[in-house]
């Protein structure tokens, strides 16, 4: 069978990175082919069948899928489906225009990985099911209207839409994230990438485990293997670290513990000393200080 490749510029109203559409009565999606962008379909109503390479699964209300360029699939739409379409050059996503390091990742994720399938369909759970749909509402204005700043804006959109996508495909269980990764190092950094961004917040060790899809044995050991240190140790370090940066600069010692992530004074004290050999007041009162 002669395989399609589209090209953005296929949809005649498209701009030059980008293409919305609602669709009604899909037509040209119906035989296999693949496209040199990437797009995202979300099901509104109804529901469709989507085909990827040697895979299928039925979407309905709440699913959505996104393909990376040069990759063969093609649907097959119930005579009532409605879904948002929504294609966008790499060159759009590049890393410059994406700021979530999690939308990044993922798409890096989808364009690299070559040793396990991609998924033909992303269950969103119940509270980013609105938010999605309202997303795609917003990005077939801007795209309709064409507005002043109104590229800005379905950049900024499709950032959220990301990042929203990535985490409902990683926190997907079938999904097992651990296995995207070349190897346990890149996997590792992957996950201190997002200690860096979150060190502040409450991380629990079962919910980064549940968030990366690995069982918490196989975390904890792979984690200490890389680093050297439990999960719980490397953040209490990087806590700490901000700490003494924080006391350099001058911030009061009781205010700081919350700033690095703790929810009270004693615990804070208690690492901080363990882990730099001094109480922070002593710290602070250090000659080089």
């Amino acid at each position: 069978m002669d395989i399609k490749n589209f090209v953005l510029s296929y949809y005649l109203n498209s701009t030059e990175y980008f293409h919305v559409q609602k669709v009604e009565n899909a037509k040209e999606a119906r035989n296999p082919h693949t496209h040199d962008y990437f797009q995202v379909y979300y099901v509104l109503k109804g529901g469709l069948t989507h085909h990827l390479e040697n895979q299928s699964s039925r979407l309905v209300h709440g699913d959505t899928f996104i393909i990376p360029p040069a990759r063969t699939h093609y649907v097959s739409p119930d005579d009532n489906a409605v879904f948002y379409s929504f294609s966008f050059t790499p060159e759009f996503v590049n890393e410059q225009n994406i700021s979530s390091r999690l939308a990044r990742n993922f798409l890096n994720l989808l364009q690299t990985d070559t040793k396990n399938p991609l998924h033909p369909k992303i269950t969103l759970n119940a509270n980013d099911v609105f938010q999605v749909e309202n997303i795609f509402s917003q990005l077939l204005k801007e795209f309709t209207d064409k507005s002043l700043g109104y590229n800005e804006t379905v950049c900024s959109y499709t950032v959220i839409l990301l990042t929203l996508l990535a985490r409902n495909y990683f926190e997907n269980e079938q999904a097992h994230p651990v296995s995207y990764f070349e190897d346990d190092k890149q996997f590792v950094m992957h996950c201190i990438d997002y200690v860096e961004e979150n060190f502040t917040d409450k991380l629990l060790l079962y919910e980064i485990c549940k968030r990366f899809g690995v069982s918490k044995s196989n975390f904890c050991a792979l984690f200490k293997k890389i680093t050297g240190y439990s999960f719980n140790s490397f953040v209490n370090r990087r806590r700490i670290k901000q700490a003494t940066t924080l006391i350099n600069g001058g911030y009061k010692i009781d205010t700081i513990a919350g700033l690095c992530g703790y929810n009270d004074f004693s615990t804070f004290y208690r690492n901080f000393k363990k882990i730099t050999g001094v109480s922070p007041k002593d710290f602070k009162s250090r000659p080089n200080h």
